[in-house]
């Protein structure tokens, strides 16, 4: 991660993006190894999908999404407008970052170095929407003193990816909050004060793990402003509009990691068919906003075109009643 450069989302109504993609299907559960073409696209669909890009660009395009792009880190800066949101908390300052992917063209260098970067933003609280690793735990080991130095005075939370379950998502788990991170599984965490109360959720993933809303959104009270993080971005479909989520952050698709002009996404994994990257106004009756996080890392192939990796800076504010 050489290079980082700021950009301003406008702030603007959640909106549908391109649809193309690939996909596989598959399941399996905490410390097995799963072969990789049970859980999402298959790495046959990916690699013939990838090299038809790469050999379109030639031998100085496919340098370029090897060696360029993964390395120019994207700082998005959002401002969002959420009702309920506590006064006393308006102008707060969120960071998600998401798919580090490390063993995989990342590693904790990496990691250090987007410590670096997060902690120049002066957080108020951090979010990671999943995929720390790229299959093995032991990588994340040499990165935990990386996560302990993103410090935010609300907290630090993240949710598993399926990649995390590939496998020791137990290991995973076990260094995230040994980093800091509070692992949100199917819960939630309350931040009360004397004006109102700000509750983050997180869901378990929705491919290899056991993902249940309700439960993750027991307890909070009906006047709290509810933010959801979910791996994966299409599970928002699923979140019913009676819970009254006013925000959810996933991660999931890369964006695509490879982007083609007039076309789009070449291939997404399952469980970012609909959503792939940006805003969206998503849920069964289109009740809840959405936002995807291009991630950090790769993975199949370490290269990006057109989809650099993404840092989001949300600035967020109380929405007038």
């Amino acid at each position: 991660m050489n290079r980082a450069e700021d950009s301003l989302a406008e702030k603007e109504e959640p909106r549908l993006n391109d649809q193309y993609t690939l996909n596989a299907i598959g399941r399996g559960r905490a410390g097995s190894l799963i072969k990789p073409g049970l859980y999402s696209m298959s790495r046959r669909q990916f690699l013939k999908g990838s090299a038809a890009a790469l050999a379109a660009l030639g031998a100085g395009g496919a340098g370029y999404t090897w060696l360029g792009e993964p390395n120019w880190l994207e700082k998005v800066y959002i401002e969002l407008e959420l009702t309920q949101l506590p006064a006393s908390l308006n102008g707060m300052k969120l960071i998600q970052f998401s798919d580090m992917h490390l063993g995989l063209g990342n590693h904790a260098k990496d990691l250090e170095q987007l410590a670096d970067i997060i902690m120049g933003e002066q957080p108020d609280m951090i979010c990671f929407t999943g995929d720390m690793v790229d299959d093995e735990a032991a990588v994340l080991q040499p990165g935990i003193g990386a996560l302990r130095r993103m410090k935010a005075p609300l907290g630090q939370y993240a949710v598993l990816g399926n990649h995390d379950y590939l496998q020791d998502a137990l290991a995973v788990s076990r260094m995230m909050e040994e980093g800091g991170f509070r692992l949100l599984m199917n819960d939630n965490h309350q931040i009360r004060r004397e004006d109102g109360i700000l509750a983050i959720a997180g869901l378990d993933d929705q491919l290899l793990g056991n993902p249940d809303i309700h439960k993750g959104a027991a307890g909070i009270p009906t006047e709290a402003c509810r933010i959801l993080l979910m791996h994966e971005p299409d599970y928002a479909d699923r979140i019913p509009a009676e819970l009254n989520f006013h925000l959810q952050l996933s991660g999931h698709s890369h964006g695509g990691q490879i982007r083609l002009p007039m076309f789009g996404a070449v291939i997404t994994p399952r469980g970012s068919r609909k959503y792939i990257m940006g805003w969206y106004q998503a849920g069964p009756t289109g009740q809840l906003p959405l936002y995807v996080n291009r991630g950090i890392g790769m993975s199949q192939l370490p290269v990006r075109f057109m989809c650099r990796p993404e840092l989001t800076i949300f600035t967020l504010k109380r929405k007038p009643v």
